[in-house]
């Protein structure tokens, strides 16, 4: 019984590590939408997309939505914001008001992870959303240092933008509201520094040593169990002739 135990564990293990190794880096949702809604840089018209995670960086991820006829592809930043409410299942949480009566989606939720990403608007729509809505709207300004304001903006130029978040304020007793603008920090000063940014292409090395140290474990068990066997059958022999 102990045996069957023990490779029953190994087993499990050996399971356990496959499906680490062949869980998806990068989570990616397909989905449809019935009315047009707005993303950064885009406006979706009523059909099926995708969205994935292409990077994740200390303080940012970027995001890319792909329309399944190949007439979107947008790259964009978002931001994890475990104050977002999740959503029933995986999907698009949206603005609750809208500055022009179409769909602003606020952010997405992807199956399993801590929080929802919240979407990063170019100014103009943050602007619009921020006087429309009372929470604070993570922004960028590409133009502001020097960057394309068109979505043909690079990776590489999103990782090194300054993120903000732009809220709408009272400016003294009778004084019409004005948009303040605070540069935005991470929500806890006290976790672990992450890294930069993560590798396009992980190492699977990890998970071979792993896999070979489960494998010269289930083998050592057999061989232990086999010469069990052996010596047993021995002692009934010699048992039997006496």
């Amino acid at each position: 019984m102990r045996l069957r135990a023990l490779l029953f564990c190994i087993s499990v293990c050996f399971v356990n590590v496959a499906s680490w190794a062949a869980s998806p880096a990068t989570p990616s949702t397909d989905f449809t939408i019935a009315n047009p809604s707005h993303i950064p840089g885009a406006t979706l018209q009523p059909g099926t997309y995708s969205i994935h995670v292409v990077n994740r960086l200390s303080d940012r991820v970027i995001l890319k939505v792909d329309a399944a006829n190949g007439s979107v592809h947008s790259m964009f930043i978002g931001i994890s914001n475990n104050k977002i409410e999740k959503p029933a299942g995986n999907g698009a949480v949206n603005w609750a008001n809208s500055p022009d009566g179409m769909t602003y989606i606020k952010g997405w939720y992807f199956p399993g992870s801590l929080s929802v990403v919240e979407f990063v608007y170019p100014k103009a729509d943050a602007v619009a959303l921020a006087t429309s809505n009372p929470s604070k709207v993570p922004a960028v300004d590409p133009a502001s240092e020097g960057k394309v304001t068109d979505n043909t903006l690079s990776q590489d130029d999103m990782q090194l933008l300054t993120l903000w978040l732009l809220s709408l304020e009272e400016v003294g007793p009778g004084g019409a509201p004005s948009i303040k603008a605070a540069r935005y920090e991470m929500a806890s000063a006290s976790q672990k520094p992450a890294i930069k940014a993560l590798p396009h292409t992980a190492s699977w090395l990890p998970w071979v040593w792993l896999t070979g140290i489960c494998s010269l474990i289930a083998a050592g068990t057999l061989r232990i169990a086999a010469l069990q066997n052996a010596t047993s059958a021995v002692e009934e022999r010699q048992s039997l002739r006496e």
